[in-house]
């Protein structure tokens, strides 16, 4: 059975607030994510909200790509989801739930991309590389948002 999700928490100096804004503010991106380097939103939209779409620019190596997004949801202090279509008809589901604690947040990073059966994914054992990326994102989300 390929293995198409997975997920990882870290806890956060700082209000569930400020972590939403820092995830949901497209030019910080390249602060936190080891792959996407830059995003912008698209079609008119301008701020987090449920529907609204952006592009994603992300680079691997040599292998550099785009995607369009859509958020699915938008909770200020709470949730950031966005679903990342794919050309068979699947979509990638990466979330950001946020629980607030007694000394800050707790950040709950996850991913639920189907198309990782698709052979080139496995060859290039692309979920051992997306559990690594979000264990890098929410440490540097963490940097961030404590400084």
């Amino acid at each position: 059975m390929v293995e198409t999700a997975a997920s990882s928490s870290i806890d956060i100096g700082a209000s569930p607030e400020t972590v939403y804004g820092i995830l949901t503010d497209l030019s910080r991106i390249s602060e936190i994510s080891p792959e996407c380097y830059r995003s912008e939103w698209e079609d008119g939209s301008t701020g987090p909200e449920v529907g609204a779409k952006f592009r994603g620019y992300n680079q691997n190596g040599d292998m550099k790509w785009d995607a369009g997004c859509v958020v699915v949801a938008a909770e200020p202090g709470r949730e950031w989801a966005f679903e990342v279509p794919a050309q068979d008809g699947r979509r990638t589901l990466w979330r950001y739930e946020i629980e607030a604690t007694g000394s800050g947040c707790r950040v709950t990073e996850s991913f639920d991309s189907p198309i990782l059966d698709m052979e080139f994914f496995q060859k290039h054992n692309r979920h051992s590389l997306l559990v690594k990326n979000i264990a890098q994102t929410l440490k540097n989300l963490k940097a961030v948002a404590e400084a």
